[in-house]
Parts: C-alpha cells; structure tokens; sequence
C-alpha cells in the first residue's frame, strides 16, 4: 500500500497546478471585462476542462494526505483541512456540471413554470404539420468570432433544410436609411418632436402594423391611412357618426347623385325607405362584438369591439341581404358575393374614428395630401387640415411640438446591421437557409424570430434562450417596487407570489424580497428585477446546486481543522511549560 501511495505521490505537480488555475483566473477576470459575466462562466468557469483542473487539484490533495498515513493526532488540522478543500472541489465541480440556474419572468396575475437558461437555441420550426427541432449554440462564449460559419442540417419530415449561421453579432445595432427610391406605395413620415429640452426624429410608416405608431413620452405618434373617405371624415369629424351609438350605413343606389347615411335605429325589422328611392332598407341585426359561434352569428360583448350590421335592401330588382363591418370594409368584396342591385353600401361606426388619448395622428387622404388629428386626455379632439410638410405645429393640450420634416408616398427602408463591441448585450445573428435551389436569409435578435420561404412551406427559425420546465409553477399575485423616501429611486421589490405543485398536492404562498428567497425541493427563487410595464412583470433568477451542501459542510470541516491547530498548540505549550 504505501509503495503505490508514494508511487501517486511522486506524480504530484500541485504548484505547477495552483500556478495554471491561478492563470486561468486571472485570464478569466479579463475575459470577464470584456465579454461579460455570462460568457465568462459559459466558456471558462462551467467548461468541462476547467472543472478537470479542479478535479485533479483535488486528487492532488487527496494523495497529500494519504501520503502521511497512519495519521497522528498531529496531523488532524492538517487533515481536516485538506478534506474541506477536497469537498469544496467537488462540490463546486457538481454544481458546475449538474447545477440549474436561469430567469422566470412572470407578468403580474399570471403563472409561469419555464425556467430561461442561460445558454441560447436555435428553434426550428415547420408549422403545418407541427414539427419543431432545438439545436444548442454556444456562440455567446466566444463572441469575439463574428463569423462563426457554423452549419447545421435540420431533418423536418419528409425535407431537410440547411441552416448556416455566418454572423453573429454580440452587440448589435440595427442601422435603417430610409429614401424616397421605392417603386411602391409605401407611405413613411420622419416626424421631429420638441418638448422643453428635448427632441426627436421618429419615421413612421403606415403600411406596417408594427411601425405605424410609438409612444413618445405622454404622447402617442401615428401615421394612418384611411381607406375609405368615410373613414377620413370620421377621423377628422366631419362626420355625424359619432353622434349615433350604434353607427351608420351610407348608402349610394342606382341613378342617385350622393350617398345617404341611416342611422342604424334601436328598432329592427322596420323597413325604411330611402328618400327620393324606390328602395328600402330593412336592419335585421345589429353586432357590437361580432363572432361566429356554434349557435350562429353572435356578439361576445356589449362592447363595440367588431361592430357589424345585418340588413336586407329592397328594390324594383329584388332583394340582396348584407353583412357589414365597420372595421374590415372590404369583407363583402374579398368573399365575391354577387347582388342583384348594384348599390354602393358601408358600414360607419364611431369606434374606428378611436385614437388613444394626447395622441397626434397624422393622416394620409386618398389624394396623398396630409392631414392630422389631435386627441385631448379625455377626448378633445382637434383638426389640421391640410398638415404642411416642414411646418411646426403645437398640441393644444399636451404643449408637445410636432413637425413632419420628410413625407415619402414610396419609401423605400435600407436596413443595415453592425456590431458595437464584444461585451454580450444585444446579441443578433444572421442566418441562411437552403432547400434545394432555394435560399432565404434573415437577421435575428435574441428572442426574435423570422420566416424562411424555403420549399412548400416556410419554416419558423427563433434565437432564444434554452427552457427547462421546473416541477412546480409560480403565480405573481402582486408585485412591489419600493422607494427610497421623496425619491424615485428603487429601494428594494417584493413578490408576492404562488407556488403550486401538482405532483404533491401543495400550494404554498409567499413573499420574495431581495434578501428573502423562496426555498422549495432544491430551488431557490431570488427576487432579481422587474419589467415597468402597464402590466408589471417580476424577473425571479432560480438556482439549484446539488454541490451547495458539500460546499458548506467543506467550509465547515475547514474551520474545524483551523479550530484544532489552536487547540492542540495550546495543548502543546501548556505540557512544555509543566515540564520545565
């Protein structure tokens, strides 16, 4: 036994060892400034040949003490010492390979039980039928390679699609020119707002649904462009519908110069005649919150959310029913349905003439002229008609400056991506993908996703964090921001929060604070920021470390050796000194 103890012992290299993790710390306090916290423990800390290192430190501490066996009661600090090391070690080595640690983010009223891990995937997805593919990526822990070059080949049923991924920016910015250079319509304002000290140029465009309108500060900003003239004059009130709850059909027959707005009456089936007209018009139902349900055409609410209206129009050529939309004017000519009398109808309700309250909204007419419509707190409205390019204008109500400094009827957007830094921040990636002959790119921000036309169908590519699905989920009750006094600025919050578990049959109920975390089955739930929106959102990071409890029995076992060196030195002098 002792021979091969002394054998393992002559391959001890423990300084050379402690000189390389010493190394490898100092090289990751540097990484660390550069690229950040999670790089560092993604690609040095948590690495496979990090933990080696640890790993065999503690082998080398282990043979240190066996090579003093059969220990003496000398030896006990010397012992007690090393084994605490050693369990530290391996302590911090399970945890590092077998440890949970990520971010729930749950708005307040909702539950939630995904855990947001540190490491991101690419998800694959092919809707119809459902197939979805995770790939795991690493390209955060190395973010100084913006060109990757990675290549992945993604089986999707019955086709295999292949996905490059030949940039990858850490901190990337999205530059956009915008130009007057389009072939298409494509309406686009560069809108300069001014308040006190300070201003702004914000492009609106308002064929896009997601850049048509921003908040700026207690203002709302929209570009709109109506699509009926009715709609225009609703906007601008120059209409009467409001004045009427349930809305407006105008109504155009054969041989009559205008169009003549009924209001829809409180009693239905009554017909009505059209004044100086053959024909009448008969309101069969009216839909505040129009829906198809299995017991038919229904309204869900009292609410005008989708208001619609039923009637019939009699004349010398017969009888055509109708069904109108004050919100999707176009419906009866998208479904091609052929009517005997060749009348023109519309459906006018106050409800699409809503803008948000201390809103500027301006407005495109079907001549390509703007005009604009500012709204009040609490429901003042006021009209611009015409809005001059290169004009300032003031809002009554709000005191906020507003100027449209660029008006492009054909805009064309020239989007560029470029990379700040390589501190993980803003991370984004550009991928190809291939199927056969056919080739599709897009860029993706982390937690953004885009579609690939590739083949019959396209594909759903996503850049996300990696989920796990914790045993258990958790319910926001009531989140609190707490300040310090006459300040603005954020003492500490609190959770007020639901954990249930079906496996056990428990619900638990408790509060997270920032030094109170919530303790349950291994996890542990650590109040770590929040989201201010109108929906106050609470972000909670979660940590299971199998290896916690070797750690601290290890500190402890330390502090025991350190404990008896005192206690058997004083043992020590204490018989040298009876002895002289």
């Amino acid at each position: 036994m002792k021979p091969l103890i002394r054998l393992l012992g002559s391959l001890r290299i423990a300084v050379p060892l402690l000189v390389a993790i010493a190394g490898v710390l100092a090289w990751g306090t540097v990484y660390e400034t550069r690229f950040g916290t999670a790089s560092v423990q993604r690609f040095i800390y948590h690495a496979w040949w990090f933990q080696a290192l640890l790993g065999f430190l503690a082998v080398n501490l282990a043979i240190a003490a066996l090579e003093r066996y059969p220990w003496k009661r000398k030896h006990l600090p010397f012992v007690l010492a090393h084994l605490g090391i050693i369990l530290i070690l391996v302590g911090g080595i399970i945890g590092g390979r077998f440890g949970i640690e990520g971010q729930i983010i749950i708005p307040e009223g909702q539950a939630e039980r995904l855990l947001q891990l540190p490491q991101n995937v690419l998800l694959i997805r092919q809707p119809n039928p459902g197939i979805t593919r995770v790939i795991p990526t690493n390209f955060e822990a190395q973010a100084w390679v913006h060109e990757p070059h990675k290549d992945f080949t993604v089986p999707l049923g019955d086709r295999v699609v292949r996905l490059t991924v030949d940039r990858y920016f850490p901190d990337a910015q999205l530059l956009e020119e915008v130009t007057d250079e389009g072939t298409e319509e494509n309406p686009a304002v560069r809108l300069r707002v001014v308040h006190e000290v300070q201003h702004d140029d914000v492009w609106l465009f308002a064929r896009d649904p997601e850049r048509f309108g921003v908040r700026w500060g207690d203002a709302h900003l929209l570009f709109l462009e109506p699509t009926a003239p009715e709609q225009l004059d609703q906007l601008l009130r120059r209409s009467t519908t409001s004045e009427h709850p349930r809305g407006v059909v105008s109504v155009r027959v054969p041989n009559q110069a205008q169009a003549v707005e009924i209001p829809v009456p409180e009693q239905l089936h009554q017909p009505l005649t059209i004044e100086g007209t053959p024909y009448t018009i008969t309101f069969k139902d009216y839909f505040p919150d129009f829906a198809i349900s299995e017991q038919g055409l229904v309204s869900r609410s009292d609410e005008p959310k989708n208001p619609a209206v039923a009637f019939t129009l009699s004349g010398p050529e017969g009888t055509d029913a109708h069904l109108l939309f004050a919100f999707h004017p176009d419906f009866p000519a998208l479904h091609g349905r052929a009517h005997t009398i060749h009348a023109q109808v519309r459906y006018l309700h106050a409800a699409t003439s809503a803008l948000p309250p201390n809103s500027f909204a301006i407005l495109r007419t079907p001549s390509g002229a703007l005009s604009a419509a500012l709204t009040g707190a609490t429901g003042e409205r006021q009209s611009i008609e015409p809005l001059q390019v290169g004009t300032r204008y003031t809002h009554p109500w709000l005191g906020y400056q507003f100027e449209v400094a660029v008006y492009y009827p054909k805009a064309k957007r020239i989007q560029h991506m470029t990379n700040r830094s390589d501190e993980v921040r803003a991370e984004a990636l550009h991928v190809i993908g291939r199927e056969g002959e056919q080739t599709a790119e897009a860029w993706l921000g982390l937690r953004d996703s885009a579609a690939l036309s590739l083949g019959v169908e396209p594909i759903i590519v996503e850049y996300r964090p990696a989920e796990q699905e914790l045993p258990f989920s958790v319910k926001l009750l009531d989140f609190r921001k707490i300040d310090y006094p006459g300040t603005q600025m954020a003492a500490g919050f609190e959770s007020d929060v639901e954990l249930s578990d079906s496996q056990r049959g428990l619900i638990l109920m408790r509060k997270i604070s920032m030094n109170n975390p919530l303790k349950y089955r291994g996890f542990s739930l650590y109040q770590s920021s929040y989201v201010p929106e109108p929906v106050e959102t609470t972000i909670l990071s979660v940590r299971n470390d199998p290896g916690t409890p070797l750690v601290y029995t290890g500190f402890l076992i330390v502090i025991l050796g350190v404990a008896s060196m005192f206690i058997l030195r004083a043992k020590t002098s204490g018989t040298t000194s009876e002895a002289l």
